[in-house]
């Protein structure tokens, strides 16, 4: 059983929020070889809340990066969480100041996992953060 699919058969759905490219691409290629279905990759905070709007209900998990041009990663989270009950959300990014980590987690992230990124601790911490109950 791939770590992608859902106790139903249907595969998580995951939404990226990256500024990178390459970093988007990676990201991408890891979940989708392990089943995961990505709906959609925002290169900025903008574009994540649309998509994130446009497809709440079909959304499991969306991965954020902290340093997106336009609206940052840190406000588009405020700005999801003000919409109601937040999706599943870990973040992945370059920010490692403990403060910024600490009032993301307090308030509703799942996770956080500082670049660089490794396709084993990806894919442990989006399996654990898949089976923690998001917090209302």
């Amino acid at each position: 059983m791939q770590a992608g699919i859902g106790p139903t058969g249907r595969p998580y759905q995951i939404l990226i929020a990256e500024n990178s490219k390459f970093q988007s691409k990676q990201l991408q290629q890891i979940l989708e070889s392990e089943g995961f279905k990505i709906i959609g990759i925002a290169e900025t905070g903008k574009e994540l809340l649309q998509m994130y709007k446009d497809n709440r209900q079909q959304i499991d998990l969306v991965t954020i990066e902290i340093f997106l041009p336009e609206v940052d990663g840190y406000a588009a989270f405020w700005d999801m969480k003000e919409m109601g009950v937040l999706p599943r959300i870990l973040f992945i990014s370059e920010e490692n100041t403990p403060s910024v980590i600490k009032a993301l987690l307090e308030n509703g992230a799942m996770d956080y996992i500082v670049k660089p990124i490794k396709r084993e601790k990806i894919l442990e911490k989006i399996k654990e953060t898949l089976l923690k109950i998001p917090k209302v």
